[in-house]
């Protein structure tokens, strides 16, 4: 796993890449809020890029603005989008990357799920899917990404001590079509004990076929 700074909008950006096959295509996994500690190497954002590695896919991860060793401060959302828009501008650039999967847990499902729509609808490279994992809908603008035409996935634990879970439920069930949601009985928001199981669960999602 390599840790690099790249060039970001207002500076350097932190990054974590793992290629795997040149030739595959990459999941950009987008981490929590970082004024509540979140950085790239969060436990759920890592074993959600393990999940997406054992299926082939190449992974990059990265700091926000002002998290490790990425210029900047908080962005206030358009921020990190910017942010995570960044990369995509440097996997298309460095790595020639064509296809794109996008994934983001918390806050980082907001980040994930505009940064998924904004490349979808400005660039030629393709979003096969989006997953959100305990993405906080009452918090962030999710207003402006709806609807939301990607092919999407959100998975929930349904005792989230920080997302309530229904809240979760009911606005999936308002979209159109309703998204996917997969429910994890008896997990919390951090998936504490449970990371395992959150991995395989990601890996179902593609029926362990290899991401190509």
């Amino acid at each position: 796993m390599a840790k690099q700074l790249i060039k970001g909008v207002i500076g350097s950006l932190e990054i974590a890449v793992n290629e795997i096959n040149p030739t595959a295509p990459y999941v950009v996994v987008c981490h929590p809020h970082p004024l509540y500690g979140g950085t790239m190497d969060n436990k759920v954002v890592t074993m959600t890029a393990k999940a997406y590695e054992d299926l082939g896919c190449n992974s990059i991860r990265f700091n926000y603005r002002g998290v490790g060793e990425s210029d900047g401060i908080y962005g206030k959302s358009l921020g990190e989008v910017a942010d995570a828009l960044a990369i995509v501008t440097w996997l298309n650039k460095e790595k020639a990357v064509t296809t794109l999967y996008f994934a983001g847990f918390s806050f980082g499902a907001y980040i994930a799920a505009q940064a998924a729509s904004d490349t979808q609808a400005q660039s030629q490279m393709e979003v096969r899917h989006l997953l959100m994992i305990a993405p906080s809908v009452l918090n962030s603008p999710f207003e402006n990404v709806t609807p939301i035409s990607l092919d999407t996935t959100i998975i929930m634990g349904d005792a989230d001590e920080v997302v309530p879970y229904g809240d979760v439920r009911a606005w999936a069930e308002q979209q159109y079509p309703p998204l996917e949601m997969i429910t994890m009985e008896g997990a919390g928001h951090f998936f504490h004990g449970r990371l395992t199981e959150l991995k395989q669960q990601i890996k179902r999602l593609f029926n362990t076929e290899k991401l190509g």
